[in-house]
């Protein structure tokens, strides 16, 4: 957690790099699709290749509440186990 331009991103991707490993995107606002400059997302060449689950996945006028946001981190961190 951290102010909007603090290096965050570029440190999960500097981790994922360094780990190989993926992101699962926290950021209440980055998941939904379509608010890109309004929410600062990162930038498909700052990403580096890393992949970046829940960012950008959601539909603006869905309702998607914290409940459902864990329930797709445990489908995702699931998956990456098995992997």
């Amino acid at each position: 957690m951290g102010a909007t331009g603090t290096g965050k991103s570029r440190l999960s991707v500097d981790l994922a790099t360094h780990f190989r490993g993926e992101i699962i995107n926290s950021n209440k606002m980055q998941v939904y699709n379509g608010l890109d400059i309004v929410t600062n997302k990162i930038t498909r060449a700052k990403k580096q290749g890393v992949r970046h689950y829940l960012q950008g996945e959601i539909e603006p006028d869905s309702e998607f509440k914290a409940e459902d946001f864990c329930h797709k981190s445990i489908v995702y961190i699931e998956f990456f186990l098995k992997t």
